[in-house]
C-alpha cells in the first residue's frame, strides 16, 4: 500500500479499520504518518473554512485545510493592459506544492481568516510588487475548483476580478519563492488558444534576473480549472480592453 499517496481522510479510515481488527501496530504507524504530515505542513496561517453550501464552519490552519480538504476562499486577479491589449500570467515557482511551474492567474492567493477582497489584494504586492487599488477591481463572479494533488485535497471558491493597468511587465518585481517568471500575451491569440482554434499563442516572458524572451504558450501548461474558466476570463478581458462592461455569463 502506497500510504504516501493516500489522503488524510483515507488514512483515518484505514486506521479505524486497523483498530477495529485489533492491529495496534498498523494503527500506530498510520497515526504517525498523519502526525508527520501535519508537522510538515504547518504554516501558522489561518483560513476560514466552509461547508458545501459555503456556510462558515470556523477557522483552521492552512496546512490542515489542504490535508483535510476543507472548502476555503481565495482571490484571482487578472492584470489586463487595455493599451497593449494583453494579459499578464505568471508561471508558478518550481517549489510550489501544487502545479509547480504551471501557468496561472496573474495574481492569486487565499483570504486569511476574517479577510475580504480589500485585504486579499495584498497578494499582488507580495507576488509581483504591484499595489492594486481594490476600488478599481472589475468583478467577474466566482469560480469553484476541487482537485487532488497526491495526498493534498484543494477545495476552493475564488472571487475573480480583472484589473486594468498599463504597468510594464519588466517593471514588476516577482517574488522568486512564488513566481518563476511573468508572461504577457496578446488577448486575441490567447482567446483563440483557449477556444481550441490554435495549438499555441505568442507571449513574452520575464524571469527574475533574466532578459525578456519570446515564447509560445500551450493550454496544457496552465493550471486546471472547471467550466471553461480561461476562455471566459480572456473574453471578458477583451471587453475591458474595448471599454465595455463585463457580461455575467
Amino acid at each position: 500500500m502506497d500510504v504516501e499517496r493516500l489522503t488524510h481522510p483515507e488514512i483515518r479510515s484505514l486506521r479505524a479499520d486497523a483498530l477495529g481488527r485489533g492491529d495496534a501496530a498498523c494503527a500506530a504507524e498510520l497515526a504517525a504518518v498523519l502526525a508527520e504530515r501535519e508537522r510538515r505542513s504547518h504554516t501558522g496561517e489561518m483560513l476560514d473554512i466552509y461547508d458545501d453550501s459555503l456556510r462558515p464552519l470556523g477557522v483552521r490552519e492552512r496546512g490542515l485545510v489542504h490535508l483535510e480538504g476543507d472548502w476555503h476562499r481565495s482571490l484571482h486577479c487578472w492584470l489586463v493592459s487595455p493599451a497593449r491589449r494583453s494579459l499578464i500570467v505568471q508561471r508558478r515557482a518550481a517549489a510550489k506544492a501544487t502545479y509547480p511551474l504551471a501557468l496561472d492567474t496573474s495574481v492569486a492567493g487565499h483570504y486569511r481568516a476574517g479577510e475580504g477582497v480589500a485585504q486579499g489584494c495584498r497578494e499582488a504586492e507580495e507576488e509581483l510588487g504591484l499595489r492594486v487599488d481594490p476600488q478599481r477591481l472589475v468583478p467577474l463572479g466566482r469560480v469553484v475548483d476541487a482537485a487532488r494533488h497526491g495526498f493534498l485535497i484543494d477545495r476552493e471558491v475564488a472571487d475573480v476580478f480583472l484589473y486594468a493597468t498599463d504597468v510594464a511587465p519588466e517593471a514588476l518585481r516577482p517574488d522568486p519563492a512564488e513566481v518563476a517568471e511573468v508572461l504577457e500575451a496578446p488577448l486575441e491569440p490567447l482567446l483563440a488558444l483557449f477556444r481550441g482554434e490554435t495549438g499555441d499563442a505568442p507571449a513574452i516572458a520575464w524571469a527574475v534576473s533574466h532578459p525578456a524572451r519570446q515564447t509560445r504558450v500551450r493550454v496544457e501548461e496552465f493550471t486546471v480549472h472547471l467550466d471553461r474558466y480561461y476562455p471566459r476570463v480572456v473574453f471578458q478581458a477583451l471587453r475591458l480592453a474595448d471599454g465595455l462592461p463585463p457580461l455575467f455569463l
